[in-house]
């Protein structure tokens, strides 16, 4: 038996701050979260109002900031979700795709200058990317297994399941320059997804939390439902390193594939919440994906707003198309003025109601570098 899984918590911080509040307004508002960083010489995200006073030096010296996010991510979620307890039907799925860069390269400078005795004990578990599940796991005692299906199949009631990022620093920065990835402009309008003078993404840090729930327990518990996870798809473009395949054939199979799995059909799908990242040759395969699939449907990507969060990007980006959901307010393309992509894609250049046609079904989209693609479809309940 198959039980039906919802977001049944929020907890998020990006480029606007702390908090799904803060995301959420910021979104609302139509502003942009991203400024000119003199130090990196690049427009960036970075969470402001960062509160490190959390944690004491010991506790920074041990933990990276990725880390550090995903506990203030999952500790908003659990709140939100009202959870109290039942740590042994509870799992955690949290990821992070880029270890702490800068640790590295001082530890790599301490080992080249004969002082290895001066590394910290903490450098390890400071640069694996399990670690910030690991903490969560830790602080709750969290015991279960691996997101939607382990729910979905009745292996544990709950699973507290996200991603995070945090590697906004030179080395990052040098090297997605040297790829030719980033945006070259100064000002906090150059993220601009779907617009004919995007030149690249902004990078930016963050992550979100969700707490993904059987249904008939969250109604129990009378945690805030904010949208059911009908189903999700998968595939691999497997084409290049960095650039999708030119037909759309990737993000087209997993949008499919994502369908096929929550059973519904193409037309049901009113909203479509792009990677955009505002790539020249991404933004346009994908909106080539979109329409082979799903024609003229409303699509926007908020990357014009707080930048490409990279591993944490999905995940907040399901937090955010959850609260459209549950709200019914689609927030749009921020940044877009002329497009060059003449594919039949509605793209939203303002904030709307969202008028649905039956219940509100979106698709969210979130690919990566390897042709690696993902579409999870949320629905109102």
């Amino acid at each position: 038996m198959r039980h039906r899984v919802v977001i049944s918590g929020l907890g998020a911080l990006s480029p606007f701050g702390v908090g799904m509040d803060a995301l959420w307004n910021g979104l609302k508002a139509s502003r942009s979260a991203l400024k000119f960083s003199g130090k990196l010489g690049a427009v960036v995200g970075e969470v402001v109002d960062f509160p490190s006073e959390r944690w004491s030096r010991g506790e920074q010296r041990e933990m990276s900031r990725g880390s550090q996010i995903a506990l203030l991510a999952a500790e908003e979620c659990l709140r939100d979700a009202k959870l109290e307890d039942d740590a042994e039907n509870t799992g955690v799925n949290i990821g992070m795709g880029i270890a702490d860069l800068e640790m590295i390269e001082e530890t790599a400078g301490l080992i080249r200058e004969g002082k290895a005795k001066r590394v910290t004990p903490y450098f390890v578990p400071r640069i694996l990317t399990n670690m910030p599940a690991g903490y969560v796991s830790m602080k709750y005692g969290f015991k279960g297994g691996d997101a939607a299906t382990m729910v979905s199949l009745g292996r544990v009631r709950r699973m507290v399941a996200g991603a995070v990022e945090s590697c906004v620093n030179p080395i990052a920065v040098t090297g997605f320059n040297r790829l030719r990835a980033l945006a070259r402009g100064l000002t906090e309008d150059v993220c601009r997804p779907f617009d004919k003078t995007r030149e690249g993404f902004v990078l930016s840090e963050g992550g979100a939390v969700v707490l993904l729930e059987r249904l008939e327990d969250a109604l129990v518990r009378g945690s805030p439902i904010y949208a059911e996870v009908v189903g999700y798809g998968v595939s691999s473009d497997a084409y290049h390193l960095t650039s999708p395949d030119e037909s759309g054939i990737g993000g087209q199979l997993c949008m499919t594939r994502c369908l096929e799995d929550s059973k519904i059909d193409a037309g049901e799908v009113s909203y479509v919440n792009a990677h955009a990242t505002s790539t020249p040759m991404g933004d346009r395969i994908e909106a080539r994906s979109i329409a082979s699939v799903c024609p003229s449907v409303a699509t926007s990507s908020i990357k014009g707003h707080i930048g490409h969060c990279l591993a944490g990007a999905g995940s907040i980006e399901i937090a955010a198309t959850a609260l459209m959901v549950r709200e019914g307010r689609l927030i749009g393309n921020l940044n877009l003025g002329d497009s060059d992509v003449t594919e039949d894609v509605r793209l939203l250049r303002t904030n709307e109601e969202w008028n649905a046609t039956g219940r509100r079904v979106a698709l969210v989209n979130s690919f990566g570098f390897g042709g690696a693609n993902v579409s999870v479809s949320l629905a109102q309940m």
